[in-house]
């Protein structure tokens, strides 16, 4: 309706001080992520690496830390179980969370193997979601409808075999960010939003096989006058978080 539309266009839209700082907490975030992985151990457990991950942000000087840590298996379900779960060799750990700056928010995921080798289906996987991570991002420009970058992940999903449709990649691609963690507009298959510059969505597209595991990498990427940025670096490697 009327309100959520001017609401889209108040929030939605952000200005260049607005920009800095969601570009500055994303990049802090990426920094507690980084300290963390440096001190993440084997048998460690995800409430473990939350309760790390709360102490890095606070360092950096960001409130209202939180966090989700998934070992293994457990990530296969998007927003998590942890009970007592610990890390061992040759799985995935995944890390979504997130903090404030100045009253901004930030909020990213990486999936990263601590120790050893994980099997050729979880790296096959891994490398699809970083593809279509990139694929959503490429997408976008002002004037593209939000469900459209939905889409371009989706389908590339689907076509490396993860398909169809949400049966592996279970939830939307992404959604809005900026004083609230989650706001208008999202990435969404149903939305007719068109992206214009100064918006500022997360790009989150992931893989979850259930009882095995799951991947999910997210950025805060922001649209522009002639395609788009993104906030911090890109996740390069399942060796890493960096």
């Amino acid at each position: 309706g009327l309100g959520r539309d001017l609401l889209v266009r108040l929030r939605g839209v952000k200005d260049a001080h607005e920009l800095e700082i969601l570009r500055l907490a994303s990049e802090g975030t990426q920094l507690a992520i980084a300290a963390v992985a440096r001190r993440v151990q084997l048998g460690m457990t995800g409430d473990d690496v939350s309760r790390l991950m709360a102490r890095a942000h606070g360092k950096l000087g960001m409130t209202s830390p939180w966090c989700l840590a998934l070992v293994g298996a457990a990530a296969a379900y998007p927003h998590g179980d942890n009970h007592a779960v610990q890390l061992a060799r040759d799985e995935f750990l995944l890390v979504d969370t997130g903090a404030s700056l100045h009253g901004y928010a930030s909020d990213t995921t990486r999936t990263w193997c601590v120790e050893g080798t994980p099997g050729a289906e979880l790296q096959r996987a891994w490398n699809a979601v970083r593809d279509a991570q990139q694929r959503a991002f490429e997408a976008m420009r002002p004037g593209v409808e939000c469900r459209a970058i939905d889409a371009a992940a989706r389908e590339f999903l689907s076509a490396a075999g993860y398909g169809p449709g949400y049966s592996k990649f279970t939830h939307r691609l992404g959604h809005g960010i900026g004083m609230e963690g989650h706001e208008d507009p999202y990435f969404d298959g149903g939305s007719r939003v068109k992206l214009e510059p100064g918006m500022t969505l997360s790009n989150e597209p992931g893989v979850y096989i259930y009882g095995q595991f799951g991947v999910r990498i997210e950025d805060i990427v922001a649209c522009t006058a002639d395609g788009a940025t993104h906030f911090g670096a890109w996740q390069r490697s399942w060796r890493s978080p960096g």
